[in-house]
């Protein structure tokens, strides 16, 4: 019987000693959306595979072929943000400290990771998977940062990673959710090989016969190397690269100075470009008081270290989980379905600045993430 949010890890032995960590994400019947259990988990395995000398390097996936992972189970955060209305959200506090404990870990972490981010790799586990020093995607790889949709932000370090991408293309990416291809994820940053979907039991056996051994640095370098080569041999297809096509119009638009002005001009596309067209729909049907906040979000993380990052959106996400425009986005686009949300502001312009402000300050006196990393 399949046990459902749970981590599994699998050690394979290599043969000069020591062996190869492999953690699989275990929730295939939910595309493996991140609960509490998972996340508490895969801290603790992270943790351990970290001080455990044998651990040569980490390689990590998701269980079932619909895709690494979906991203946060929001279904499960909105039920304990309505459990306490207008106080803390209990449970869904310790699920973001923990999640986001184990992704900065994965940032951080002092041996390679392999993040092998086939299919769906949204929110969360967009954020998981950058972390990791080898990000793989694969021919059906659909990557995203969905967020506005559902009244929330781009989080999980995305200050960090979205603020890294060539020009606007982050804040773009945040403020429409629009989906990006393989060939995007490697223009952007986000991925560094793509290789065939149905490769990866052949890519594990290559790496299990790598010249291992208790160089961290050496280690990675071979680990560049062999996906280097697997890469070159199997000469994948990457199809279209949207994002490229597409920066100089981004640029444009994302570099003036003012949030309405750039969802104005979002919205306003009247072009032949498809993507851009889609694009222009998630942002009109996302939260406006979501479009301001990831602006001033991606404003302020610009100059922070990865670890002010990690506090600052777990403090947003603290805020944001309480706020009503979740739990509405949620119920519109995962409960309901009607994708009909009724957001509490029509605009930007009526999201009031105290508001915003008020997503920046920290809940508690001490911030959580302090205690796990």
């Amino acid at each position: 019987m399949q046990v459902e949010y749970s981590v599994c890890l699998e050690r394979h032995p290599l043969p000069a000693g020591g062996y190869l960590a492999h953690l699989t994400l275990n929730a295939p019947a939910r595309m493996n959306a991140l609960t509490l259990e998972i996340v508490t988990l895969l801290h603790r395995l992270l943790v351990e595979l970290r001080d455990d000398s044998e651990a040569v390097a980490v390689f990590l996936d998701g269980a079932g072929n619909r895709g690494f992972c979906v991203g946060a189970d929001a279904l499960r955060i909105r039920e304990s943000a309505l459990a306490n209305p207008g106080g803390a959200a209990v449970e869904a506090e310790v699920f973001l400290a923990h999640e986001y404990a184990a992704a900065y870990l994965i940032h951080t972490f002092p041996k390679p990771v392999i993040c092998w981010g086939n299919g769906i790799v949204m929110g969360a586990g967009l954020g998981l998977m950058v972390g990791a020093s080898h990000r793989i995607v694969t021919d059906s790889s659909r990557l995203a940062m969905p967020e506005i949709s559902i009244g929330l932000f781009p989080n999980v370090g995305a200050s960090w990673f979205l603020g890294q991408m060539p020009g606007h293309c982050g804040l773009f990416a945040a403020l429409t959710g629009v989906e990006l291809s393989p060939a995007d994820a490697l223009y952007a940053g986000l991925a560094d090989y793509c290789l065939a979907d149905n490769s990866k039991a052949q890519v594990l056996r290559q790496l299990l016969l790598l010249d291992w051994c208790d160089d961290p640095q050496w280690n990675a370098e071979c680990l560049t190397e062999c996906l280097t080569d697997i890469e070159a041999e199997q000469g994948a297809t990457l199809g279209a690269a949207s994002l490229k096509d597409s920066r100089g119009w981004i640029d444009d638009v994302c570099n003036q100075a003012a949030i309405i002005d750039i969802s104005n001009s979002i919205c306003g596309y009247r072009g032949a470009n498809s993507w851009l067209k889609i694009a222009g729909q998630g942002h009109a049907r996302g939260a406006a008081s979501t479009a301001k906040l990831i602006f001033r979000q991606l404003e302020t993380g610009r100059n922070l270290s990865l670890l002010e990052v990690f506090r600052m959106e777990l403090v947003m996400s603290a805020n944001r989980v309480r706020d009503p425009e979740f739990a509405e986005g949620v119920r519109a686009r995962l409960i309901d379905r009607d994708r009909d949300p009724h957001w509490c502001y029509r605009s930007i312009e009526e999201v009031p600045e105290l508001e915003m402000e008020a997503m920046f300050r920290a809940p508690w006196s001490t911030n959580p993430l302090d205690g796990l990393i």
